[in-house]
C-alpha cells in the first residue's frame, strides 16, 4: 500500500491570496515550513503527528504547489508523504490514513480562511 499521496483542490481566489492562506494555515496547524518560495508557487511543509488535538501517530511532510490557471483561480497540488522521526520519508509501518487526514483538514482550513478574508 502506498502511504503517499496526490490532491488538488482549486480555489476561485488569486495566486497571493491562496499561498498566504497556505502558509498561514500550516503554521496555525503546528507546521514547520521547510520551503518558502511564492516566486515558483512552492511552500513545503513538516506537519507534526499531533494536529487539531489529536494524535495521528506520524508526522507528514506536504510539498505543495500552485497553479494560478487565471487571475481569479487558484490550484492548490499537493503531494504528501509520512516521516520518521529524524524527518526521512517513511517507506514502511506508516499508519494508514493519516497523510490523508493532514492534507484534509489544510484544504478545509484553507478554505476558511480564505472566506475569512474575503468576507
Amino acid at each position: 500500500m502506498p502511504y503517499e499521496m496526490k490532491k488538488s483542490k482549486a480555489y476561485p481566489y488569486p495566486f497571493e491570496a491562496v499561498y498566504k492562506a497556505a502558509y498561514l494555515c500550516a503554521k496555525e496547524l503546528r507546521g514547520k515550513v521547510l520551503k518558502h518560495d511564492p516566486g515558483n508557487k512552492l511552500l513545503h511543509v513538516q506537519m507534526d503527528k499531533k494536529l487539531q488535538g489529536r494524535v495521528l501517530g506520524d508526522r507528514s511532510k506536504l510539498e505543495i504547489s500552485f497553479d494560478a490557471s487565471s487571475p481569479d483561480e487558484t490550484v492548490m497540488n499537493i503531494y504528501g508523504y509520512p516521516l520518521n522521526a529524524v524527518g526521512q520519508k517513511l517507506l514502511f509501518g506508516a499508519r494508514p490514513g493519516v497523510v490523508e487526514t493532514v492534507i484534509s483538514v489544510l484544504f478545509e482550513e484553507v478554505q476558511k480562511k480564505l472566506a475569512e478574508s474575503a468576507g
